[in-house]
Formats: C-alpha cells, structure tokens, sequence
C-alpha cells in the first residue's frame, strides 16, 4: 500500500483553524472558493446509476456513509456509524448510528434514511448491487441502530460500505424526485449542490448543518469544465483555477519547476483498452490477444507518460489486495501477435476504431503508439476523439467498439473490479460483454472466503483468466496527479487517488 499523497500551502496540514485571512504557519483558514478545473463534467448524483470518477469523487462530498476508508487505505473508520459488531457467524453486522446529524437542508439524518439508501444500494439490477450481493435485508433495530443480514460470510462487507455506492441520502428528497433524484442530491456530507451547468459548470456550498465541528473550511466548492489539457495548465498558472484534479505527466516536471505543489498517488489506477465483444471480431480471444501483444507497455510507460508509468500486468492496480504480476502478463512481442492473429478468425487483419477523449494528450499518444505497432501486424486502428462527457455515454451504452480509459478501485478490496469485470451480470462484464463461468464462479467464491491465503489464490487465478483471455487489455499503471496553487492547503488525495474537500482550505 502507498501512503496518501499531500498537498499543503505551507507544509503542514495541522493547526487551529483561524479566522484571519493569513495562512501563516499552514494553519487551516475559514471561507473563500475553491475552483477546481477537471476534464470533464459529472453524470448524475445517483449513486445507483454512478460509472464514471468524476460523478463518483463529486458525490463522496455531498454524501456521508456509514464507514470510511482510513488514510492509510488498509483500515476502516467510522462516519456516519460510530461503532459497529460483526456476527461471530458472520451473517449480520449491526451498525450504531452517529447522533444529531442533519441533511444539508437541516433536517435530520434517520435510521429509515440509512435502511433506504442502503437497500437500494443492494438491489441487485442496481449498477452496483453486485457490491452487497449477500446481503439480504437492511433492518432498523432502533433509532440509533441498523443491522445488515447476509445470507453467506461476506469478507468486503466494511469496504464496500465505505465505497460511494453505499451513500446515505435523504429517502424524503429521493422519493419527490424519484428518477430526478440524480440531479437534486440531499446528503449529510460537507457540501451541497448550489447550481449546475451541465457541460460547463458546478457549484457546491457549504453544509452549515455538517456534524464534524468547524468543517469544511471552505465556503464554495466549483468545478469548471476544461477538457484541453493545456488549458487546463494555463488555468492554474494563470490562477483562474486553484486546482487541477488530472494533470497530464508531461508537465509534471514544468509545474514542479514553477513551484507548483503536485500530489502523486501511485498504485491505484491501470489504463487499458477496453474491447466491446459484441463487436465482431472483438469477441475472439486470439484476436484480443494479439492486440494486446502490440502494445508497448514500455514505450508508453516511458515516453508518453515520460516515466512515471509502469507496464501492467493485471487488471488490477498494484496497491489491491492480493494483487499478482506474475499471471503470465502479456507484453511487447508483433511476432506473437502476428501468431495470435493467424489463429483468429481474421488472419489478414482487420480495422476497428479506438476512442479516446478529445484534449488528453496522454491517451491520444498511446492510441497512436499502438496503432503504429498495429500496422506492422496488418490491423488498422481508427482513433476517434470525442468529448469526454460524449465518449463516457458512448461506453456506458455499449455504443462504443474500443476505449482506452484508466480504472480505479474505490478501495484495497479486489472484489469491486473483480465483480464488475469478471461477473458477467452487473453492467454485462463492465460493457465488455465478457462471459466466463469459470471466472463467475471464482468471483462469488471469493466473496465468500475470509481466510486470506484462500483468497490470494481465487484472485491470483482470476488474474490469470484475464490475463489469457484479455477481455480488457492493461496497459500501464499510472499515478493519479494532481495539482494546486501555493494558496490551497490541507488537500490530501487517499490512496485510492479520491480526495475529500472537508479539510481543505484556501489562503485569500
């Protein structure tokens, strides 16, 4: 595990808050706004139907949940529950609910507003029901108390909880909305939703009614649309916006030069292509594998994301649990590819498009490193760039044939990107259309098992299984970077690269 990365304005995120202006000493400062400039806008505030960061890290703001992942990405820590109690079966946990927390409209949070949010969480049609596949029912014991059945021992149970799928919201607020309630968030969380432009911008404002005394520290959180990733540098420098939430690696170095604090967190994301097998000839295995024999991890790694990438050899970011890298991984090899593709059922070849997000240099690159490599084999890549918010859609609606995007795991847990890709049914093998019951069966197994040793192996063969049938085809495993001006202090992503604004300040 890597620790969470750090960017204060002077060094230090300890202190008293003061009610000055000054940020002498680094010591954490009331009010001001936050501007943050990200690729792209958000989706929705439904946890229900969230698939992409941006709507994720946005609701972690203005949702709490019962638990939370600690800053050393290994333990769990409470939230919204102040204590809970496993069952020394391992068929329930009760949670004990922390008092007089209100929504962000001053109303308070109750035991039913957990229940609800929580079963809806574990529907299984839901995006993410797979993530609380065993549990059963979501009960109030008490005002102050709820318990979670399972109908099997379920070893993630704590992390998924922490994940934004498990976000507590308002059932009062979800019920008026019903399908709208994705555009009009009600949570306990540090910030609230003031306005939204879609594609252009959003705003939060601070909760007043938030339970941590004295936080946030800020008065208004907004997320500017910049899709360029220049225009986004010139943002910052320029100071029009105070915080970068992607930075393209290649100007890592030039920022750091200019005095510019840059956080890195490495170990939680790995980029990969990712094939559509309802498009033929995506769907044989030999043709993926000899894409995936194409690609030069090295040279990406080293020139595209000039040498803070590694190659991947998994699926799964190194900072997981049970992480493997030894799983027969492929690597750069055309006479392989070429051997992958006279096996397939397209051995002269064939063309297909790539879509990558207009104004990321650091995909576009490796779109074109690939397709160069590719051509020597006698396929023709096509590489399309689209609007981020557009080509998201795109992929969410399986409209899509190939995309090269990065993955993060919400926590250590392998099980969240195991279930998702692996086990065919929630959102069809993350839109692949990937089926292997081998791999299904393996997924549900290791849910189950809570000796640890037992579940290295389940995830060290599953890895294997992606590895030799490439549904997604790893490419490099990149650090998330952020960046911020000397005036930001306290912003500290976790190891998962998610970052929370409670403890944010602004020197202004």
């Amino acid at each position: 595990m890597v620790g969470a990365a750090t960017i204060s304005a002077c060094g230090s995120t300890a202190g008293t808050p003061s009610s000055s202006s000054s940020g002498a000493a680094g010591k954490p400062v009331y009010g001001g706004t936050l501007t943050i400039a990200r690729t792209a806008d958000i989706f929705t505030f439904d946890p229900y139907n969230t698939q992409d960061d941006r709507s994720i890290f946005t609701e972690m703001e203005v949702y709490d949940r019962l638990v939370k992942l600690g800053s050393d990405g290994k333990t769990i820590e409470p939230e919204l529950a102040t204590a809970w109690k496993i069952a020394s079966d391992g068929l329930s946990a009760t949670f004990d609910l922390r008092p007089n927390v209100q929504f962000s409209d001053g109303t308070p949070l109750t035991a039913d507003d957990v229940v609800y949010s929580l079963t809806r969480a574990a529907d299984q049609k839901g995006s993410w029901g797979f993530l609380f596949s065993p549990v059963t029912k979501v009960t109030k014991v008490s005002d102050s108390q709820v318990k979670v059945t399972l109908s099997k021992p379920f070893a993630p149970l704590l992390p998924a909880l922490s994940t934004f799928a498990a976000s507590i919201y308002s059932k009062a607020n979800a019920v008026k909305w019903g399908t709208q309630m994705g555009q009009h968030p009600l949570g306990t969380g540090a910030f609230g939703l003031q306005k939204w432009d879609k594609g252009t911008q959003l705003e939060l404002d601070k909760n007043v009614h938030y339970w941590q005394s004295g936080k946030p520290y800020l008065d208004k959180v907004v997320f500017k649309v910049v899709a360029d990733d220049n225009s986004r540098i010139l943002q910052l420098q320029s100071g029009a916006a105070d915080l970068l939430d992607s930075v393209p690696p290649g100007q890592v170095a030039s920022l750091k030069q200019k005095n510019f604090p840059v956080a890195q967190v490495n170990g939680s994301a790995v980029v990969s292509v990712i094939l559509n097998e309802a498009k033929k000839p995506l769907n044989d295995p030999n043709v993926r594998l000899a894409l995936s024999w194409a690609l030069d991890r090295n040279s990406i790694a080293q020139s595209v994301y000039s040498g803070l990438a590694t190659p991947a050899k998994s699926l799964l970011p190194s900072s997981t649990l049970y992480y493997d890298g030894n799983q027969q991984p492929a690597g750069y090899d055309l006479a392989k590819a070429k051997q992958y593709l006279q096996k397939s059922s397209v051995p002269s070849g064939f063309t297909f498009p790539v879509t990558v997000p207009s104004g990321d240099a650091s995909t576009l690159a490796t779109a074109q490193v690939w397709q160069a490599a590719l051509k020597q084999i006698g396929v023709t890549l096509d590489i399309n760039q689209l609007e981020a918010t557009t080509a998201q859609d795109e992929y969410n609606t399986e409209k899509y044939t190939a995309r090269i995007s990065p993955w993060t795991n919400d926590t250590p847990d392998p099980d969240e990107l195991m279930g998702v890709a692996l086990d065919y049914q929630p959102q069809n093998g993350l839109h692949t259309g990937f089926h292997n019951e081998q791999a299904r069966t393996l997924v549900t197994q290791g849910r189950a098992e809570t000796d640890a040793a037992k579940r290295a192996a389940i995830y060290s063969q599953l890895q294997l299984i992606a590895n030799q049938q490439q549904p997604f085809l790893p490419i490099v495993e990149v650090p998330r970077l952020y960046a911020a001006t000397a005036q930001v202090g306290g912003f500290a992503p976790n190891t998962q690269g998610m970052y929370g604004l409670v403890n944010v300040w602004k020197v202004h």
